[in-house]
This record gives C-alpha cells, sequence and structure tokens, in this order.
C-alpha cells in the first residue's frame, strides 16, 4: 500500500510536471521554427539577390554589345512585360560637369541630389542597396556601364518583398499585406487571428532601411498530446521501478526485520506464541526491539564499569552550559584529571583490581560534588569535570577538595592502595568561549601539571589566554615568514657625549601594512601567545645578522628584542650562535633587549640562560626599565652593560617633575651598577638637554631620527650626528 500510494503520487507529480512542460514545449516548438524559417526567409532573399545580379548583367551585356543603345530601348518594353517584379531600369548618361542627362521615369533609392557621377566613380563592381519609398520597398543594383568610351550607369529595381512569394510556395503558408508602421511594413497569415494558434513573429529586411515582419500561426500542443507521448515509457519505468524498490525492501529489509523481531521476541520471551506465529506478526519483535533500544541507549550513555557518564553525553551537557552561560552570564570550569597508575596497578594486580580502583575513585567524585556540577569518565584514566563556578575562591577550594577526594589511601579487597592524579582546569569564558578550545586549554594545563611540583594547575590568567580570534592572522604571520613580508627597521641610538652611533635597535614591521589587518606590535603579541615566536625570532636574528654582515659599516652594531617564550629556551644560544657563524658576525655586535618584566617571571631560568648569552659575549641591555618589578639582585646576577628607560618617563619628563624625579633616580642607581643608560622615546630639544644635564650616556627617540630603512643605515653613518646638527633638530 505505501509503494502504491508512492507510484500515485509520483504519477500525479508528473502530470503536473506536464502542465508546466506544455507551455514550455508550445516555447521550444514556436522558438524552433522560427529559427528554420527565419534561415529559410534569409536563403530566399540572397537568392533574389543574385538574381537582381544576374539581370544586370544581362542588361549590362546588351548595352555594350554594338548598336546596344537601339537594342536596349527596343528590348526595355518586352523586359518589363516578362519580369513584373522589376520595378525600373535605367541607364544614365552624364554630361561633362557629371550630371544625368538621363533618368528613370520611376523614382528608385537614388534621390536626384545622389545621380551626380562623383557617386558612382568608386563603384567598380555592381552595388545592391534597399530603401523605401513612401509604401514601397525597393532592391536596386547600381554598376558602371561602358558603351563607345562613354562611362554610363545601369539602374535596376524591383520589388524587395518579392521573395515573399516563393517563400508563401514553399511554406505553403498564405500571406496578405497587414497595415504597414513606422518602421516597415507586416505580412500576416490567413487565418492568424484563430485563438488557439501561437504567433511566430519573423523580422524580414534590413533594420537601417527597409525593415518588415511575417506574422505566422503555429498550433500549440495541447496536454493530452503531450501526455500520449510520454505516457508509455513513464508509466513502464514508474510500475519497473516500484516493482524494484519492493523486491529491495523486502529483502534489504522486511525480511531481516522479521527475523530480527522473531529472535528477540524469543530472547526476551516477551510473547507465547510460535515461531511461525512470531513471524506473521511484526508488531511484537518491533515492541520487544524498542524495549532492547531504550536499554542500549542507557547503556550508550554510561560507562559500564563507573557508572558515570561517558564522553558523548559530557560533551553534550558542555555544549549546553556554554549555551546557558552566553544566554545568562553564567561561568564554568572545566576540569581533566589524569589519574596514575593504574596501568601499573594492572599489570601487577590484574584488571579487576583497576576496576574496583575506578568505582571507587567514582564514588568519591559523586559525593565531592554539587548537583549542579557533572562528573564522566573519558577513557581509561581520564575524568572530566564541569563545574558551575560562583566566585574563584570557591573554586579553588572546590578543586582541592576534590583533589582530595581522589588522592587517598583505597581498600580493595583487603589491601591498601594509594593514587597519584594530576588535574588541569580552564574556565569559561575567561580562557575559551568554545568547547573545543575549553578542552584543549584543560588538556594544556594537565601536561603542565604533569611536568611541575604541585598536581593543580590552572590555564593561564584571564590576562594571557590566548586570543583565538587571532588564528587567521597566525597562518597569515607564518605565511609572512615564509615569503618573507616582513621586514626590519633600525633606530639609532646615539651617545649624548660624542653623538656617535652606539648601536641600531632592530624593529619588525610589515612590508606593506596595507594588507595586514593588525598592527605588528599585536601580531607579535599573538605570536607569543601561540607559540610562533621561535620561528619569528630565528628570522630576525638571520636578517639582522645579514644586515650587519653586508652593510661594511666598521663596528655597526644591532639590538634585537626577544620574547619571554625564547628565553626560556634553553637552545637559544645554539641558535643565536649559528647564525652569527653563518654570517661572520662578532658577538660584541649583537645587543640583547630584553623587559624587566620577563625577568621576574621565571628568574632562575631566565638568569641561567642570559649567563649564557653572557659568556658568548653578546651585550645585554635591560628595556623598559622602572615599569616592572624587577629585584635589583637579579639585575646584579646578571651580566646586564645597559639600562633602557621607559619613553613614558622621558616623553613627558620637561612637564611632569615626577618623571624627571625618577629618571634622575634611574640614572643615578644604574651608574652605582655600573651600567650605561638609554633614555627611550626622545622627541624634543629640551629632553635631550635635560638627560645631558642628568649625564644620561645614550638617547633614542624621534628627535635624533625616525627607523631607518636598511638602505638609509649607510648615509646616517656617513652624515654621523654632530652636536650642532642635533641642536637643529635632527
Amino acid at each position: 500500500m505505501l509503494l502504491s500510494a508512492f507510484a500515485l503520487l509520483m504519477f500525479l507529480l508528473w502530470s503536473l510536471s506536464l502542465m508546466v512542460l506544455v507551455d514550455r514545449q508550445n516555447q521550444q516548438n514556436a522558438a524552433s521554427y522560427r529559427q528554420n524559417l527565419h534561415g529559410q526567409i534569409l536563403q530566399l532573399q540572397q537568392k533574389q539577390q543574385l538574381w537582381l545580379q544576374s539581370q544586370h548583367y544581362l542588361l549590362n551585356t546588351l548595352v555594350e554589345s554594338p548598336g546596344g543603345d537601339s537594342k536596349f530601348q527596343s528590348f526595355l518594353w518586352d523586359y518589363y512585360q516578362r519580369n513584373p517584379s522589376i520595378w525600373a531600369v535605367n541607364l544614365i548618361e552624364f554630361d561633362p560637369d557629371g550630371n544625368p542627362v538621363s533618368r528613370s521615369s520611376k523614382p528608385g533609392c537614388r534621390q536626384p541630389g545622389q545621380l551626380h557621377r562623383s557617386n558612382f566613380d568608386d563603384y567598380l563592381v555592381p552595388v545592391i542597396t534597399s530603401c523605401r519609398i513612401d509604401d514601397k520597398a525597393l532592391l536596386e543594383i547600381a554598376g558602371p556601364v561602358t558603351t563607345e568610351g562613354n562611362a554610363r550607369v545601369l539602374l535596376l529595381s524591383m520589388d524587395y518583398f518579392d521573395f515573399l512569394s516563393e517563400f508563401s510556395a514553399l511554406s505553403g503558408r498564405r500571406l496578405q499585406r497587414a497595415a504597414d508602421f513606422e518602421g516597415g511594413v507586416q505580412y500576416h497569415e490567413f487565418g492568424l487571428n484563430d485563438g488557439d494558434l501561437v504567433r511566430v513573429v519573423l523580422p524580414i529586411g534590413e533594420t537601417s532601411s527597409v525593415f518588415g515582419e511575417i506574422h505566422l500561426g503555429v498550433k500549440p500542443m495541447s496536454f493530452w498530446e503531450l501526455f500520449e507521448l510520454q505516457s508509455v515509457i513513464v508509466l513502464t519505468v514508474l510500475v519497473a521501478a516500484v516493482v524494484l524498490v519492493l523486491l529491495l525492501l523486502h529483502f534489504n529489509l522486511i525480511r531481516p526485520l522479521l527475523d530480527l523481531a522473531e529472535k528477540m521476541q524469543f530472547a526476551a520471551n516477551s510473547q507465547q506464541q510460535s515461531a511461525g506465529e512470531g513471524r506473521a506478526e511484526v508488531r511484537p519483535g518491533l515492541q520487544v526491539m524498542q524495549d532492547a533500544f531504550h536499554v542500549l541507549q542507557k547503556m550508550a550513555k554510561r560507562d559500564p564499569v563507573t557508572g558515570l557518564n561517558n564522553r558523548v553525553i559530557f560533551e553534550d551537557r558542555l555544549l549546553q552550559a556554554i549555551r546557558e552561560g552566553k544566554r545568562s552570564g553564567r561561568r564554568y570550569a572545566l576540569v581533566l584529571i589524569d589519574v596514575q597508575g593504574l596501568d601499573s596497578f594492572a599489570w601487577q594486580r590484574g584488571q579487576y583490581i583497576v576496576d574496583a580502583l575506578l568505582r571507587q575513585v567514582a564514588d568519591g567524585l559523586r559525593e565531592s560534588l554539587r548537583e549542579s556540577d557533572h562528573v564522566a569518565r573519558f577513557e581509561r584514566n581520564l575524568f572530566a569535570l564541569l563545574l558551575e563556578v560562583q566566585q574563584r575562591d570557591q573554586l579553588n577550594t572546590l578543586v582541592e577538595k576534590i583533589y582530595l577526594s581522589v588522592v587517598r589511601p583505597y581498600q580493595v579487597f583487603g589491601r591498601e592502595f594509594e593514587l597519584n592524579a594530576f588535574f588541569g582546569v580552564a574556565l569559561y569564558p575567561e580562557h575559551a568561549a568554545d568547547a573545543d578550545v575549553l578542552y584543549q586549554h584543560a588538556s594544556d594545563a594537565v601536561v603542565k601539571a604533569e611536568h611541575s611540583e604541585w598536581p593543580i594547575q590552572y590555564f593561564r590568567d584571564a590576562d594571557d589566554v590566548t586570543d583565538t580570534t587571532g588564528f587567521s592572522m597566525i597562518q597569515s604571520l607564518r605565511s609572512a615568514i615564509d615569503n618573507e613580508e616582513l621586514k626590519l627597521m633600525y633606530q639609532p641610538v646615539v651617545d649624548l657625549k660624542s653623538y656617535q652611533t652606539v648601536y641600531l635597535e632592530a624593529l619588525l614591521r610589515w612590508r606593506d601594512p596595507d594588507k595586514h589587518d593588525l598592527p605588528i606590535e599585536q601580531t607579535i603579541r599573538l605570536a607569543e601567545q601561540n607559540h610562533l615566536i621561535k620561528p619569528l625570532t630565528n628570522w630576525i636574528f638571520e636578517t639582522a645578522c645579514r644586515f650587519v654582515s653586508e652593510s661594511g659599516i666598521e663596528g655597526l652594531a644591532v639590538g634585537i628584542n626577544l620574547s619571554m617564550i625564547d628565553l626560556h629556551d634553553r637552545r637559544l644560544p645554539e641558535r643565536i650562535e649559528t647564525q652569527l657563524r653563518r654570517y661572520q658576525v662578532r658577538p660584541s655586535q649583537i645587543v640583547i633587549e630584553i623587559t624587566e618584566g620577563q625577568i621576574m617571571q621565571d628568574p632562575k631560568e631566565v638568569i641561567e640562560v642570559l649567563a649564557h648569552l653572557g659568556v658568548m659575549g653578546l651585550s645585554l641591555s635591560i628595556d623598559d626599565f622602572g615599569t616592572g618589578q624587577a629585584s635589583l639582585t637579579y639585575l646584579k646576577e646578571l651580566p646586564v652593560e645597559k639600562l633602557k628607560i621607559d619613553q613614558s618617563f622621558v616623553r613627558d619628563m620637561a612637564t611632569n617633575p615626577d618623571d624627571q624625579l625618577i629618571v634622575r633616580a634611574t640614572i643615578e642607581l644604574a651608574h652605582t651598577l655600573d651600567l650605561k643608560v638609554v633614555a627611550e622615546g626622545v622627541e624634543t630639544l629640551v629632553a635631550c638637554d635635560l638627560l645631558s644635564e642628568m649625564d644620561c650616556d645614550h638617547v633614542q627617540g624621534y628627535y635624533i631620527s625616525h627607523p631607518l630603512e636598511a638602505k638609509q643605515v649607510a648615509t646616517w653613518f656617513e652624515t654621523s650626528v654632530k652636536p650642532d646638527l642635533v641642536r637643529k633638530g635632527r
């Protein structure tokens, strides 16, 4: 019955489609008919022109024969009688001034003013033209004739639409001339106004001179005619398709479904019927299948060992929580728990011990959580928690409580076991607004916990979270490194006493900043947060070393800023040494600049790396001094040669006494530690004079020089800074 209804529906849809196709089929038939007739008309017009040319040749031969004038006049009357389609024949002679001395009694396409000899001088062969005179359309041919040494012009005109009589005879269409319109004349087929005909309009003539239309009628195809054409094939295919689908359903769905229902019915013992009766009814078997489906669905949502939700259910709960958080502003924490030691217990004691431990871990997690929290087991030793966060302190307390519920002694079959676990915590929306990214951050925190002393690790604070909106930019930055879309600018650092250039600070820039949405500073920050800073630093060192090597400037030194990630890379000295050796650059020609905040993040590891760089012979400088919380003890331990005062203190120093006091104290402190002082952000002569009075060593800023292109550096050194030039505002 279902297949019959489906077949009937398909038949009705096909019938409806025929109704739509009738109009389209009639349009296609009319278009095809129009195209064929139009081609036939063009051939008849071409044939008519050839006939007119042959007549011109015949008359031309007659005129040019000896005694042609007398023969021509006597021949002309009989010629008109034999060719009624000829409108006019005229042999034009000209006087010495080129004016016609004879003309036709009937007007042609050429007006009297156009019959001058000069209008025919370029006619080497007969030329065919067309025109319309009143209601008469003419096709005219004009060509030169030479008789007894005199040049003449033979004009021959005929009815332009004479070919329609032949068209009517060939096509079997009876035509009559209808009312003329502004553009030309219309010919209608007899009986065209019958209501059941489709009108077909054929253009004839030339739009520029003579134009006409032929209106013909084409009998349209009816719905039933199209139905008869297609019904046999369509119905045959439809019946065959229904039979084929029925066979496929029987062997692939209905029969297996009956067998499955019978087996499930027998297994569940839900019906007291014979096997034959079971096969006859599908309903009892389907009911068993539905009950079994609920059991399987419950099993699919639960971990079979612990009874906790599995990953599928947990991920659905996480997505719901994120949607709720976007709507209500609620905060959540994703906690991943990596339980250690289960594999060794399974190998030493057996899997039944591990299963018992997992069940006790699950019970402890359930008891530690609130009703609004969710817990799931992802895989063998990985658990996941979804906690609603109201206050950060409460979250810390709850996480520690959960940790203590996991890391405790367990009694299993009379034996005592202890477990170790690592916790990784990521917060929504502080750390991520997407479930996948939140999983990634929580996983990163677990890895960090496994490599640190404290087993509970949170992902980075909100201020340091990876900017997930910048991933497309990160890809473009990787492409920029590979395709050399970056460049280095060099800003001079000048000695305030000798006014000689001490070194050039390398500043990273886009070659074409208009092609990039983000400024280079934000690009560098995102590169640091997304661990792309190492290849960028390699590129900067290579470019700077190549510049120093190729510049040919004696004693040229370049300052390079290092990222915090670079300072935690123990292979950084090795990478720098490789570039120095490759380009034959002395270590003293490279100045490493780091911010004091970078030192304080992990002072012991940073000091170790910087000490290695100092032993290599590189000069070290503390950048943006005064903005962080660097310890003087660490400064004493570092092989630092320079302190660079942050420009925020130098820029307004002339008008801000507090800034003057900070700058002066910093200079005195640095000199006490036997360090050189660089003041950046020097933009005015007043600031330069104040720094000179404070005994500052070096200055840097727009007052001295804007950042230079690499090709401008040589010119800078050729016109080295002099005191008088500084006073003039260079």
